[in-house]
């Protein structure tokens, strides 16, 4: 019984690191493309003003 419990604990625990990671990696994959395409421009936005 308690076992179970355990082994249900570590089950839930690598669901829940698999799902941050997951949204780590959307996360991540999301503001690379917003340096993408607006990195240039605000870089020389920048560059402008100072």
């Amino acid at each position: 019984m308690e076992n179970d419990k355990v082994l249900q604990s570590a089950e839930q625990k690598k669901r829940n690191a698999d799902n941050e990671t997951e949204i780590f990696d959307f996360f991540i994959n999301v503001m690379v493309q917003i340096v993408e395409k607006y990195g240039k421009t605000v870089l020389r936005d920048l560059d402008c003003v100072a």
